[in-house]
């Protein structure tokens, strides 16, 4: 056996793993020497796109969205002064500059929590003449329709955003469940509750084309280019992206600005240089789950549920769980929601107690997100809007019906997890014993004990 140092909450803990066990942890690249210097240099020479400066002119309005503050803040705080000052020194006055968080239908954001994302410097400047602003997905006076896509794709977008004479979005390009890659965040990050809905539905999540890792054919990402494209055509002008391709911390290993799609090829070269690993399949999948990712602590039932559920959508080439594999997630999980946050989560994961199939769900989604109370907190409460926690159960099908069993090893209560289809254990040695009853005493292992607290990668699983 080979013991493994692997999250668990706020703690490592060591399990045994079998000797012939693959454990993957993310190794950062080489970083930016002199990221300033980059990002000036990307603003002046964009991919496809005039030199931003070129983009300016005097009077005029200007958008900037940037990721919320589930990321960390290392490359807004650096890229946005960027942005801003060649948006001033073309003569753009700081009262016609917006800084819209892009929080789609998470929580928005307390001013302490912007302050501390932005910086004191940034904040100071245009919190007190009402520019930044968190992106509200549900008041219809703040978002503009655009359409409908071929695919029903429905494109409603922050309306600061889209009728802005310029409209920049600052994002980060890394590994990520969603997409393969995460970039174009004006899609998802400024989309209204229905836009996000139609785009998020069972139906894309859940569909083989969309349960991979592959950002080049994977149907979720192609539906997000759809979204864009028509988003851009109706707005009657293009996006200019800053994107980072960021390591461990945020820390940059390059930086790319210009229009999408032309920018997602370098971006996405670039991070395929670090973010690729090689794995077998696995009969078992384990995974170390930290105290805080995602959405918020992982003693959030569901948060810790995604946790474990999420990395096997990962994978390049084959599934990187074989069917009938078996994951097992690490974490002391209270298996507790505060309802203040996530009002609408327990609910929803009730609901799952009166159906076959977490695709019933779909059937109440409209009428919970409809809820005046639900809503209220969300618009006045700094919670995450109703329609969250179904997208959440969608993406998580995949793992539940591909493996045996999804085990929480550690959790403190063992029945918030058995309602989710999760087996709860008391401990890794526990959870070992039900794994080996399933696939065996010499499974194929492959480990990921740092996945959440360090950076998400892709599982390239070329031989099965």
């Amino acid at each position: 056996m080979v013991a493994v140092q692997a999250d668990f909450g706020a703690r490592k803990i060591l399990v045994d793993l079998p000797d012939h066990s693959t454990i993957i942890e993310f190794q950062n690249p080489k970083f930016l020497d002199d990221p300033d210097a980059e990002i000036i240099s990307a603003l002046q020479t964009p991919v496809s796109s005039p030199p931003l400066a070129e983009l300016v002119r005097p009077g005029m309005t200007v958008a900037i969205g940037f990721d919320d503050p589930t990321r960390p803040p290392l490359p807004w705080q650096t890229i946005l002064p960027k942005v801003i000052d060649v948006l001033t020194n073309g003569g753009v006055k700081d009262k016609d500059i917006s800084l819209i968080c892009a929080n789609g239908a998470h929580r928005k954001w307390f001013p302490d929590e912007l302050k501390r994302f932005l910086g004191i410097e940034l904040f100071d400047r245009f919190w007190p003449i009402g520019q930044v602003i968190n992106h509200d997905c549900q008041n219809p006076d703040g978002l503009s329709f655009l359409g409908t896509t071929e695919r029903g794709g429905h494109v409603e977008h922050n309306r600061r955003f889209v009728e802005a004479d310029l409209s920049i979005y600052v994002g980060t390009v890394s590994a990520t469940y969603v997409g393969g890659y995460s970039g174009t965040g004006a899609v998802t990050g400024l989309a209204s509750a229905d836009s996000l809905a139609s785009h998020h539905a069972h139906r894309f999540w859940h569909h083989p084309k969309s349960a991979t890792g592959d950002h080049r054919t994977m149907m979720y990402r192609g539906m997000k280019a759809e979204v864009h494209d028509y988003m851009e055509k109706a707005m009657g002008k293009r996006i200019f992206y800053v994107n980072s391709v960021v390591g461990v911390g945020g820390q940059m290993a390059g930086v790319f600005a210009g229009y999408s799609p032309e920018i997602e090829t370098p971006c996405w070269d670039l991070a395929d240089t670090f973010s690729v690993y090689p794995s077998p399949q696995a009969d078992v999948m384990m995974i170390g789950l930290s105290n805080w990712f995602a959405y918020g602590e992982a003693d959030n039932t569901l948060i810790a549920a995604i946790g474990c559920l999420n990395p096997a959508r990962i994978w390049l080439n084959h599934p990187v769980l074989r069917e009938g594999g078996v994951v097992i997630g690490l974490n002391p999980s209270a298996g507790q929601i505060d309802s203040t946050m996530y009002p609408s989560y327990q609910e929803v994961i009730d609901l799952y107690d009166r159906h076959h199939d977490i695709s019933d769900l779909a059937e109440h989604e409209l009428e919970i997100s409809s809820r005046p109370d639900y809503l209220n907190l969300y618009e006045n409460g700094n919670s995450y809007h109703p329609r969250h926690p179904f997208w959440l159960m969608y993406i998580g099908h995949y793992t539940l019906q591909r493996a045996a069993a999804v085990i929480m090893a550690g959790t403190k209560n063992p029945g918030a997890f058995r309602k989710l289809g999760i087996t709860p254990c008391r401990d890794f040695d526990h959870a070992w014993q039900t794994t080996t009853k399933i696939v065996g005493q010499s499974p194929t292992t492959v480990a990921a004990p740092t996945f959440w607290t360090r950076r998400q990668f892709k599982f390239d699983v070329v031989d099965v």
